[in-house]
């Protein structure tokens, strides 16, 4: 099979993030955590990922671990940023496979 086009990969992309979804296999009220490569042994630099039993993304990183950023399912749970909240959605698949593959050692804060 060829490699797509960065043609098709832009339709792709848009129409991804154009229309909410769900993911099979992400679970609602589980966080989706990853380091980041360049912690240099610190442990520091924690990426998290919540979705929400309402369909809402939640994230947030180490050093700001009692501030999520909130991005709410659109119409009914008033959502202005749909887009993004489709994004973390890829976003915490992307943690879980890479996490599946290659997993971490995660030491420190991670609350």
């Amino acid at each position: 099979m060829p490699e797509p086009s960065q043609e098709r990969l832009m339709k792709d992309a848009i129409r991804i993030l154009n229309n909410p979804f769900w993911i099979n296999g992400l679970e609602a009220g589980e966080v989706y955590r990853r380091l980041h490569d360049d912690h240099d042994g610190t442990y520091t630099g924690i990426l998290s990922v919540l979705i929400g039993p309402d369909g809402d993304c939640h994230m947030w990183t180490d050093s700001q671990p009692n501030q999520s950023l909130r991005f709410r399912v659109p119409i009914l749970g008033g959502g202005m940023s749909p887009r993004v909240r489709n994004a973390l959605m890829i976003l915490a698949l992307a943690i879980k496979l890479d996490n599946d593959d290659h997993p971490q050692q995660l030491e420190g804060n991670l609350e």
